[in-house]
């Protein structure tokens, strides 16, 4: 892949485009803001969820002084398997499919879930085999029993 388009192709940037055509579904089917209290405070919780978990997986790369970086795959020095990780291989990811559908609830309306699927088939069909690949081959074994013994996503 062309080295500017790896640049843009980053999946907060996949998400943003997704958010950005959520927004313009929702506008060009002229209907208001969802107005449904347990829509909103669903969309309220997923969002501090999603926060949450990526602060969290952000912390536990930080602490152990590797990359959290999706386009660095040389720079990563250590699998990690604990905190958040136990629950989730892929836990940033986890966090933004959460924070894309609190938006998503809360525009309210059909259309906009096609571009969570989207998003969430980019995540899972596109930038999670080629990090598995990467790290398959650093880690080997270690990231085979990982694998076996956590989900990709939940």
């Amino acid at each position: 892949m062309v080295a500017w388009l790896q640049r843009l192709v980053l999946p907060p940037v996949v998400m943003a485009v997704c958010a950005a055509g959520m927004t313009a579904t929702r506008w060009l089917a002229e209907e208001g803001w969802q107005d449904n209290r347990v829509m909103l405070w669903t969309a309220g919780a997923l969002a501090v969820a999603s926060v949450l978990i990526m602060f969290s997986a952000s912390y536990a790369f930080h602490r152990a002084g590797t990359t959290l970086h999706p386009q660095k795959f040389q720079r990563v020095s250590a699998l990690l398997v604990n905190g958040v990780f136990r629950f989730s291989r892929n836990p940033v990811y986890l966090g933004q499919v959460l924070l894309l559908a609190a938006w998503g609830l809360l525009l309210g309306g059909i259309g906009v879930w096609l571009w969570w699927g989207l998003f969430f088939a980019y995540l899972d069909r596109v930038q999670i085999p080629r990090e598995e690949t990467f790290l398959r081959a650093n880690f080997g074994q270690d990231y085979d029993v990982f694998c076996r013994r956590v989900r990709r996503w939940l």
